[in-house]
């Protein structure tokens, strides 16, 4: 079996996978973790959240989101033992810009200030958050260690990070009928794609050439 980074090799099969990948994490979530993920989107009001001593960093772009922006999109809010957990995915199999794995997680993770929040907005309803989800592709050497920092920060509330590619071939290998559902209706409408870029005729021709 094909580990995550074999799968997901080239550009083309990186963005195609981005935009669909979240529905297989929460999938795994939901199956694994016992996670429920709620329909929509929180959002979570700069106005509300307050900074935390330790990270001069985060504290600065909340003061800056302050004055540019009233609020964010996380990408989804999950609920487990009626304790509500904010989930924000990032998944860029291919994405290196000359840095190390472990600087490009380190950079997303500290310019994302709605991991200072303690409540977000459902529905028009406050809910208080628990915790943190954050999905990342791969594990860099040295993830623990950031891991231990981020919670460190924002105690009493949980922070965890699921890798994507791990995901991914456990998903392969276990065969959800979720995911298969999802990879199949994916599959479909990827071939229907190809066969318009193709045209009826010219369909027609690569069928007669593939029968001689």
């Amino acid at each position: 079996m094909k580990d995550g980074n074999q799968v997901i090799d080239t550009p083309v099969k990186s963005t195609l996978f981005g935009k669909f990948y979240e529905g297989i994490v929460l999938g795994w979530l939901k199956e694994n973790e016992h996670f429920v993920p709620s329909d929509g989107k929180p959002r979570i009001y700069w106005e509300d959240v307050d900074p935390v001593n330790g990270n001069t960093q985060l504290n600065k772009l909340l003061e800056d989101y302050k004055a540019e922006k009233q609020f964010c999109t996380p990408d989804g809010l999950l609920e487990k033992e009626d304790k509500f957990y904010i989930w924000e995915a990032k998944n860029w199999p291919l994405w290196k810009e000359g840095k190390k794995d472990y600087d490009q997680l380190r950079d997303v993770l500290l310019s994302l200030p709605q991991l200072l929040a303690t409540e977000a907005d459902y529905r028009k309803e406050k809910k208080a958050v628990h915790g943190f989800l954050f999905s990342w592709w791969s594990e860099p050497i040295g993830a623990n260690a950031l891991l231990e920092e981020i919670r460190t920060l924002i105690a009493p509330r949980t922070f965890e990070i699921y890798y994507t590619n791990l995901i991914l071939e456990d998903c392969i290998e276990r065969q959800y009928p979720w995911y298969v559902q999802i990879v199949t209706k994916e599959k479909l409408g990827v071939e229907k794609f190809f066969k318009d870029l193709l045209g009826r005729r010219m369909g027609k021709r690569v069928k007669r050439l593939n029968n001689e």
